[in-house]
């Protein structure tokens, strides 16, 4: 039940000083209370703002009935993603490791500080610079201190994972701006329902979800970065004091009033403004000088919707994916260790008591390779290191995935699997977790929203090498498969030439989706068509 101030208040101030939450607020036209902040006093019989007024001017706000009325609030247009799939977004350092605080939360190595402050630090470029962060008492407040180490434990425990996705759009708004951090960017709930998918949940009411975006945008303002950056090229070093990652500038409350005089809450707009970490990170003018960085990749929409809806069932999955849209952006080597991606699904203390309390190995090892899975259904399928993780210890749905299609050749895949001395039926092996601690993922087959955030525009100056010329026409399905019958090389003999799975050759040789250039050129020698 949400309650609301009537017109007979006489400001005597009760309520607005009695309400742990500070739901009570004041405005020019009196006293109103926040629905979003207001919780009704679980702890007591009655809320305390009702029990001390003195002319029972707070009472229950009725149930607004009909629709919002939206000439009141502003227009809600798709402003990022353009296409409908993807959008550009900084990327940097900062960004990076704010999306691991807000996904990560306790799992991160925090600390408290000289003054007792919570606190979170890493090096940067092997020790020459340092990033930390610290979380802001209130967000609404400039400059508000950050919060000491127990309170800031406490709020750390409450954060919502979801509210990645508010950062991460927050990264995508910057980037639409030549200087976001003299510049803000305004948003309302429209937009961010859209983007989440918020719209669709016909079991909240529009309350609900106005009190969850209030509160995942109020998370992801809550984050202070401090940075020392070293010089990196031609670019010098920097600092950059404690500030906020995003400043809160302003939140707008949109109302409806009823024939009886209710107010109703039916909207927020929030305006931020991007840190001076932008000033670096995100410079057009500077960069052309190269005296700044802009550090910038790929957001797939259809990662907010994954968060949006697994981040409940597979947390460690949505972490992962977190984690590798920044890891992806490098390009370059993608191999990555089955322990780096344990920590960074389950943190370091759940990783450590699995390798000392007997038994719990069996049940992390469950749920990453649940975790696995979903990433693997999600589009990013893993690539195995058939050196480390060889298909006895690799999980059972990978295997399951190079069983063929055809009739035929699944009957082949069958007699072949039963005249090896691992079956694809045998149970995995007793040192099954000890080799997996030290097995490798080479990388992972991309969905055409992923492959975006590797490709780098070609600049004018570069020179387009031979075998990129020679090689203009791509590789069809056909003349794949031929090159590999007149090899007689079977799916999977030619996926272990090329470190691929089963899976991946069956679903290039049905033409189901494109093969990048560097796969390409391993085809090519592989099969003789150089």
């Amino acid at each position: 039940m949400t309650y609301a101030v009537k017109a007979s208040c006489i400001a005597c101030d009760q309520c607005h000083s009695s309400c742990p939450n500070g739901a009570v607020k004041t405005t020019d036209a009196g006293y109103w209370i926040d629905p979003t902040l207001c919780d009704r006093c679980p702890d007591v019989d009655t809320p305390r703002c009702v029990d001390v007024c003195a002319v029972s001017s707070v009472t229950p706000l009725p149930a607004k009935k009909g629709r919002n009325r939206s000439t009141l609030l502003p227009a809600a247009i798709h402003e990022i993603f353009l296409n409908g799939k993807t959008t550009p977004f900084a990327s940097s350092m900062v960004v990076w490791e704010a999306s691991n605080i807000l996904a990560q939360r306790e799992s991160l190595s925090w600390y408290a500080d000289d003054h007792d402050h919570l606190c979170y630090q890493r090096s940067i470029h092997r020790g020459q610079g340092n990033i930390q962060f610290r979380l802001s008492s209130n967000p609404e407040l400039p400059d508000s201190p950050p919060m000491a180490y127990s309170l800031g434990t406490a709020a750390l425990g409450n954060f919502d994972i979801r509210a990645v996705c508010i950062h991460l759009i927050f990264a995508a708004y910057a980037t639409t701006l030549n200087c976001p951090w003299e510049t803000p960017f305004i948003l309302n709930d429209q937009h961010i329902e859209q983007y989440l998918g918020l719209h669709k949940r016909k079991d909240l009411t529009k309350l609900a979800k106005l009190t969850l975006i209030k509160d995942l945008v109020y998370q992801a303002c809550q984050l202070l970065v401090t940075l020392d950056w070293p010089r990196q090229g031609k670019v010098p070093g920097f600092s950059i004091p404690e500030q906020p990652v995003w400043q809160l500038l302003d939140t707008q409350y949109y109302f409806d009033i009823d024939d009886q005089g209710y107010r109703h809450l039916i909207g927020l707009g929030f305006s931020i403004q991007t840190g001076d970490w932008a000033k670096h990170f995100l410079n057009k003018q500077d960069y052309r000088k190269q005296t700044a960085f802009y550090q910038y990749g790929t957001l797939p929409q259809s990662l907010l919707t994954e968060v949006m809806g697994n981040w409940q069932q597979h947390e460690g999955a949505v972490r992962l994916l977190l984690w590798l849209v920044f890891k992806l952006r490098l390009g370059g080597d993608h191999r990555v260790t089955v322990r780096t991606l344990l920590r960074i699904a389950y943190g370091n203390q759940r990783l450590s008591d699995a390798m000392t309390i007997r038994g719990a190995h069996k049940r992390l090892l469950k749920t990453f390779e649940s975790d696995l899975e979903a990433i693997y259904h999600y589009g990013l399928k893993p690539q195995f290191d058939p050196d480390t993780y060889g298909s006895d210890i690799q999980p059972l749905w990978a295997r399951v995935a190079d069983i063929p299609d055809d009739a035929d050749d699944a009957l082949e895949f069958w007699t072949n699997d039963a005249n090896q001395a691992l079956s694809l039926t045998d149970i995995a092996p007793r040192n099954k977790w000890q080799r997996l601690l030290n097995a490798r993922i080479l990388g992972f087959e991309l969905s055409e929203e992923w492959q975006q955030s590797l490709r780098r525009p070609r600049t004018k100056h570069r020179r387009q090498s031979k075998s990129s010329t020679v090689h203009a026409h791509p590789l069809s399905s056909h003349v794949i498969k031929a090159a590999r019958q007149q090899l007689n090389l079977s799916q999977r003999a030619l996926a272990e030439r090329l470190g691929k799975s089963q899976s991946w050759i069956r679903d290039v040789e049905n033409g189901r989706f494109k093969i990048s250039s560097s796969d390409q050129t391993r085809l090519r020698q592989t099969l003789n068509l150089v």
